[in-house]
């Protein structure tokens, strides 16, 4: 009678045990699900790809410029204090420095300076002086690849170009050549496929 009492004993500890199991398992449909973000212990989440734009970050922070390398556009990751449009366009524009992979190059005419950068919704501004203007064909629609290129990677949709004349006033809007010619409105990446990072 004692051992009987034992196994029933045992029997029901085992029936608990599997149920507590089953009460805190797995979903049964067998398909991945998203898990919330509030729900993902803060050590397992990544860092974020994208920073707001005008956010001081302690220590600076990396964006990518893009370069030309044959015909291809290249990332080149640089250090900067913020991600802020105007500081980062400003970087790309200075050019290559000894620090950069070998064999790229700029396409961007050397004094090419940034005069202005304005939000208009998802999309920005960028006004820059003439020298931008000083190259033409090819190589004109690689120096704005570059810019709509590095723009777009902080987050912004797409990019819409003004010039200043020579004496840095009376500033235009601009129409670059893209890959089919040119026409009004934002620029984005779609814009320059033929140019995009292999």
């Amino acid at each position: 009678m004692n051992g009987r009492r034992r196994v029933r004993a045992a029997f029901a500890a085992v029936l608990a045990v599997v149920g507590l199991l089953a009460a805190c398992g797995l979903p049964k449909d067998g398909s991945p699900r998203e898990i919330a973000a509030d729900k993902i212990p803060f050590g397992l989440l990544g860092p974020s790809t994208t920073a707001p734009s005008n956010v001081q970050v302690e220590g600076g922070t990396i964006v990518h410029l893009y370069f030309i390398d044959g015909s291809q556009l290249r990332s080149v990751s640089r250090s900067v204090a913020r991600r802020d449009v105007k500081l980062v366009l400003e970087q790309l524009v200075k050019g290559l420095t000894d620090s950069d992979p070998l064999g790229i190059r700029t396409a961007i005419p050397k004094d090419t300076t940034v005069v202005d950068v304005q939000p208009e919704g998802n999309n920005v501004v960028v006004t820059l002086s003439a020298q931008i203007l000083a190259v033409a064909s090819t190589e004109q629609r690689n120096a704005f690849a570059q810019l709509v290129y590095t723009t777009t990677d902080l987050g912004v949709d797409g990019v819409r170009f003004r010039v200043v004349d020579a004496s840095g006033n009376n500033p235009q809007d601009v129409q670059p050549p893209t890959d089919e010619g040119t026409h009004a409105g934002p620029l984005t990446r779609s814009d320059y496929v033929q140019e995009a990072p292999s």
